[in-house]
């Protein structure tokens, strides 16, 4: 499989963002699934989150769902703001080639020092899906520093994380080093997908990556500023596996809650 990272910069208006980040993840040579980052259309303009927020209605005529039919892709299309009963969720969506919607999550964990709940309230994980037959899920940006939802998605049989995200230039390694570790302690693969350039006067220039099942990082072929693909193959999660299992060896029982432990007398 041919994974695309799109770590492009956030300029101009949401229409003028959902164009080019779509048009790039299907950009020659087309790869088999493109991955954007988190909020890519608006990034996090929160007094404005409230009124350029989408409705549900919206997400399957938006323009990664005609790309993905058009090309034959799966688009992870980033995050998105979008209206709810509860409120504005920060949302997840996955195309299929078909250009169906195939999975939404929102983000769970919300970072009250960017105010971020100002604008949105915490969501709902969306658990796995199906991606040509294996399984697959979805964490947004801050749920990185959340390893228990990444292990829920790797006991239901995940064996790749898409994570888009806004994570600063100046906490890059911070990024790369959380993304070697899910991918490393649950033995899959993780995929972090940054956004480019300076937004809101923060430097980003992306710096994402592909962590494999050994928590190594993938080595990626630039295809031009701000894109990058990644030849990955699903089947080494079970590789892995068979010379170390870590999710054999689990003993949940020992793990116990946020409560601290009590010692023997």
């Amino acid at each position: 499989m041919i994974l695309r990272l799109v770590e492009l910069a956030i300029e101009g208006s949401p229409e003028e963002n959902l164009k080019k980040f779509s048009e790039a993840a299907v950009a020659p040579p087309v790869p088999d699934l493109a991955v954007l980052p988190e909020l890519f259309t608006t990034g996090y303009v929160l007094d404005r989150i409230p009124d350029i927020a989408l409705s549900p209605e919206d997400l399957p005529e938006l323009l990664p769902a005609k790309m993905a039919s058009r090309e034959n892709v799966w688009i992870v299309a980033g995050s998105l703001p979008v209206k709810s009963s509860r409120g504005v969720v920060n949302k997840m969506v996955v195309y299929n080639p078909d250009g169906k919607i195939a999975y939404t999550t929102e983000k769970v964990h919300l970072f009250a020092a960017m105010a971020e709940d100002r604008a949105f309230i915490p969501g709902k994980c969306g658990g796995t899906f199906d991606l040509s037959g294996k399984t697959a899920g979805g964490i947004i940006c801050y749920d990185l520093r959340f390893p228990e939802l990444t292990r829920r998605m790797t006991l239901g049989g995940a064996s790749i994380i898409f994570v888009p995200s806004q994570w600063p230039g100046g906490r890059r390694e911070l990024f790369r080093s959380l993304l070697r570790a899910r991918a490393a302690e649950s033995q899959i693969f993780v995929a972090g997908c940054n956004i480019g350039g300076e937004h809101l006067g923060v430097i980003f220039n992306g710096g994402g990556g592909v962590a494999h099942p050994n928590g190594n990082m993938l080595k990626g072929s630039i295809i031009s500023d701000g894109i990058t693909d990644f030849v990955i193959d699903l089947s080494d999660v079970d590789k892995i596996r068979t010379h170390i299992d870590c999710l054999s060896d689990l003993r949940p029982e020992e793990y116990g809650s946020r409560q601290p432990a009590k010692e023997s007398p």
